[in-house]
């Protein structure tokens, strides 16, 4: 009978071990090299097909790491499902090489045999890849659990570095005009964040790029992620604040909704961010008393672009112009990371030129 890794396993495998890679714990110089090797050979399945061998047979050491199908065997388990539950909760910690939901969905793993010792149909430019990759299996298997964990945490440090660097490349891309204010491009802001929804993508992005300017540890989560939060913010590993980002019209209940997620997830704070075109005020007072009572969860509300930025600015040293020299291109990097359209994206770029 095939192994099934069950989601909450594998959910504490990955937490656990991005916080060893965010550590200065050392990592087996072995994984870390052959990680970067690997991403060096630029075939984006191997690495993330590596990333999902390392977490399963962390997570479980009973699997044969040359399975990629639960078919292949009673230790046999299914590595298409596994990456697929990287990406889903990768939250932009790192790079699997792909953004794509279903990173494996090419050969030789798509229509292949079910063991990897027994792929064949490799094309000459991907054979340095699959040989690599192979390399890695053949390793992996001798690992127990723990060995594993610590080979995975140096594949996802590598990963890191890798998402940091792309970011910000990004990052690079959009600087505000010379001499606007933070309140003009606040406003700028405003008006493109409430035209274009794009079912909730361009908020959440927004709020993102907010807390990126002066703050690390910032996750976006996908959109309409099965996980409560739209943007959580880690210390130490932890959640210490969960944000929900709204561009409809909510009532409190959404605002007390949220503070119980929050004290779900061992988050001592939540904030409830509003960017909607037709929103009724809430009544904040009544909501913090009530999240104070019933969750135990330090609960705000801001229902503007600008009073979020004042927000984050104040209760981080007033940083407003640091958030103005950075938020322009910080919002460009999280509306591609989160999927908004090209157009949208395109649009932000031509406000800001068009001031220039």
């Amino acid at each position: 009978m095939a192994i099934a890794l069950k989601p909450d396993d594998l959910l504490t495998t990955l937490e656990l071990a991005v916080k060893v890679a965010r550590s200065k714990e050392p990592l087996p110089s072995l994984w870390t090299k052959r990680t970067q090797d690997l991403g060096d050979l630029g075939v984006v399945a191997y690495v993330a097909a590596l990333g999902g061998a390392l977490i399963a047979r962390a997570t479980d050491e009973r699997v044969d790491s040359y399975c990629q199908d639960a078919d292949a065997g009673p230790r046999g388990y299914s590595l298409r499902k596994v990456a697929e539950f990287l990406v889903e909760h990768n939250h932009g910690r790192y790079d699997l090489g792909s953004r794509s939901k279903n990173p494996m969905n090419s050969r030789p793993f798509l229509g292949g045999p079910g063991r990897i010792d027994e792929f064949t149909k490799i094309a000459p430019r991907a054979r340095p890849s699959f040989d690599l990759f192979l390399d890695c299996i053949h390793d992996l298997s001798k690992l127990n659990k723990a060995g594993a964990a610590k080979a995975f945490a140096a594949f996802l440090q590598v990963r890191m570095r890798v998402a940091a660097k792309n970011k910000a490349r990004q990052r690079v891309q959009v600087r505000p005009p010379k001499g606007m204010s933070a309140d003009d491009l606040l406003r700028i802001a405003e008006a493109f964040v409430r035209k274009n929804v794009e079912g909730g993508r361009t908020g959440q992005a927004f709020v993102a790029a907010v807390l990126d300017c002066v703050s690390r540890g910032v996750e976006l989560l996908p959109i309409n992620a099965p996980h409560p939060g739209d943007v959580r913010v880690r210390t130490g590993g932890g959640v210490t604040l969960m944000i929900e980002v709204k561009q409809v019209g909510v009532d409190e209940a959404a605002a007390l909704k949220l503070a119980e997620d929050a004290a779900k997830c061992g988050a001592s704070s939540a904030l409830l961010v509003v960017l909607a075109a037709a929103h009724a005020p809430l009544d904040r007072d009544r909501i913090r008393a009530q999240a104070g009572r019933q969750s135990g969860v330090a609960l705000e509300v801001c229902e503007s672009v600008r009073e979020l930025a004042g927000a984050v600015a104040v209760f981080n040293g007033g940083r407003l112009p640091e958030i103005r020299d950075q938020l322009p291109s910080a919002f460009a990097a999280r509306m591609a990371e989160i999927g908004v359209s090209a157009s949208a994206q395109a649009r932000w770029r031509q406000l800001l030129a068009a001031r220039g």
